[in-house]
Order: structure tokens, then sequence, then C-alpha cells
């Protein structure tokens, strides 16, 4: 059984490492679209991306390069 448990962590580690680095994207990708909206006069939708952004760096532990 131990050897189950183990195999277990493993796998949850790994999971838990894709989650942060897909959460990791979405913030850099969201924070850039945010970018490109506002330039275009797009400010309401530049303000939902950034809470995407900011949900996205929760996500992570880092908040504003912060962990």
């Amino acid at each position: 059984m131990d050897d189950d448990a183990g195999a277990l962590k493993a796998r949850d580690a790994g999971s838990s490492a894709e989650r942060a680095a897909a959460a990791c994207y979405v913030a850099e990708l969201s924070a850039e679209l945010a970018n490109l909206a506002r330039q275009h006069g797009l400010d309401a939708l530049g303000y939902i991306l950034d809470m995407a952004r900011l949900e996205a760096e929760n996500a992570t532990g880092d908040v504003n390069g912060r962990r």
C-alpha cells in the first residue's frame, strides 16, 4: 500500500505543477490581452482581463511578483 500512496502523491505533485504552469501562462496572456484591449479603447474588457490575470496569479501564489 505504501507504493500506491507514493504513486498517488507523485501524480498529485505532477498535476499541481501543471496547474501552476497553466495558471502562470493564463496570467501572462491575460496581461498582454488587457494591454491590447486598453490600447484600442476597450477599457471594460481590459479591466475584466486584469481580473482574470489577478485570479491566475492568485492560483500560482504569485501576486504582484511576490510568492
